[in-house]
């Protein structure tokens, strides 16, 4: 009896050893295909709707402005009223896209993006708390292709995060606080390559 609880015990730890090496396998997995993806040269750097980093200032006002006139963008939206909207239709459920890029050397360098389902009820049981992630990682998938890794938190009260990396283009995806709205932030890894050095 006393030597099937010490297996059950030894059984137990090597389970839970199993599974933190598979969590930090990810993350090593994770730093060494942003190693790989810069190391190849490559530019990718579409973002969405037309958008895409190096854009310049100048040119992002003048777009913007242009869609606003054809009733594509309009400022607003749940994340900030400061940000420009878009509507998403490519979901399962009607949803919003929201943004607004950061600049370095008067050219878009990062790019914070949330995206939300319209006027959805998540208390009702219409939408179970993950619904707007899986959407949003489908989409992600249909839009730039590649891995999308899953980075475990190390905090127990936090939020796992998503990463996709193509090339120069990190995207790290990420619940909000109230799980209604999904985060997106857009990073050109040789700027960040450069600052770091």
């Amino acid at each position: 009896m006393k030597s099937k609880s010490v297996f059950f015990i030894i059984g137990c730890f090597s389970l839970s050893i199993f599974f933190i090496g598979c969590a930090k396998s990810n993350e090593a997995k994770y730093k060494l295909l942003e190693k790989n993806e810069l190391a190849k040269g490559i530019r990718h750097d579409s973002l969405f709707k037309g958008l895409y980093l190096k854009m310049p200032l100048k040119e992002f006002r003048t777009y913007s402005f242009d869609m606003n006139i054809k009733g594509k963008f309009k400022q607003g939206g749940q994340k900030s009223p400061n940000w420009v909207q878009t509507e998403l239709n490519e979901m399962s459920y009607p949803a919003t896209l929201t943004f607004y890029p950061q600049f370095k050397n008067d050219s878009i360098n990062e790019m914070n993006a949330a995206i939300y389902y319209e006027n959805a009820k998540f208390k009702d049981g219409i939408f179970e708390r993950d619904s707007l992630m899986l959407d949003v990682l489908n989409l992600l998938d249909k839009w730039y292709g590649g891995e999308t890794f899953k980075i475990k938190s190390p905090k127990f009260y936090k939020e796992d995060v998503h990463v996709k990396v193509n090339g120069n283009r990190r995207i790290t995806v990420y619940p909000d606080a109230s799980g209604q709205i999904i985060n997106l932030w857009y990073v050109d890894l040789t700027n960040l390559k450069e600052e770091r050095q």
